[in-house]
């Protein structure tokens, strides 16, 4: 992420908007995030988004998990697609 404050902020901002994303704790440039994409397109194009947003500066993948047919109990789940 960008080391310009404002940039940084507004990425944060644009993240947190989405209901999909889960921010960990800043540490300097790096912010950890969770997508709980309710399928593997939609975390594709959630991750695309990502990294399309200013002031990102690098997208690392670190875990990719799909369960079949289970509900999740996580408030920030999508249930239908759609809704995204």
């Amino acid at each position: 992420m960008s080391t310009e404050e404002h940039v940084a902020a507004e990425v944060v901002r644009r993240l947190q908007s989405r209901r999909e994303i889960l921010l960990g704790e800043l540490q300097q440039q790096w912010l950890p995030v969770a997508v709980d994409g309710c399928d593997e397109r939609h975390s594709r194009e959630v991750h695309d988004w990502i990294v399309k947003l200013p002031g990102v500066v690098f997208v690392d993948v670190v875990s990719v998990h799909f369960e079949d047919g289970e509900q999740t109990s996580s408030p920030h789940a999508l249930t239908d697609c759609k809704a995204a």
